[in-house]
């Protein structure tokens, strides 16, 4: 068991990843805004899309091309640990899902760089170094836990 250190308890927390970012660089976000170093995070509803050659901090172009794929995260949960700091902070994802493409695709796992096309809403608890604002109570996050793990049976892996 890892002791706790002095505002170091997990807090339970919700709110919305900026959408048109890649995934990871939208919960890198997430984890730097709230000085987290470790988070466990549900999100559900959230509408992606990949589009092929497209830097991972570059804007989202103004027409989409025909490369561009769309999709939706039915269901995931993700462990996060963050590392480093100003510039150099980073966010390492690890979790399982459930998600569909609208289009038809070969290749239908969740690519490492899958963006946003939304902002998406999340809940989930993580271990920071200063109280969180955006505090709820743990009742709210597990809430949604049942549902999320019944459809389980269908989750695939996906790290970032």
């Amino acid at each position: 068991m890892i002791p706790a250190v002095p505002g170091q308890d997990a807090e339970p927390f919700h709110d919305i990843l900026d959408g048109y970012f890649t995934l990871k660089e939208s919960v890198r976000q997430l984890m730097a805004r709230h000085q987290l170093s470790w988070a466990w995070l549900m999100l559900s509803h959230a509408p992606v899309m990949e589009i092929a050659g497209l830097a991972p901090d570059a804007p989202v172009p103004l027409h989409l091309r025909d490369t561009t794929y769309a999709g939706l995260i039915d269901a995931m949960t993700l462990t996060v640990v963050a590392s480093g700091e100003g510039e150099s902070h980073e966010a390492h994802l690890v979790g399982a899902g459930d998600w569909r493409w609208l289009d038809a695709r070969a290749e239908t796992s969740l690519p490492a760089d899958i963006r946003l096309a939304e902002p998406a809403y999340l809940t989930g608890f993580g271990l920071s170094a200063k109280p969180n604002a955006k505090r709820i109570t743990a009742e709210e996050v597990l809430a949604d836990v049942p549902h999320l793990l019944s459809e389980a049976s269908g989750f695939r892996p996906f790290s970032a």
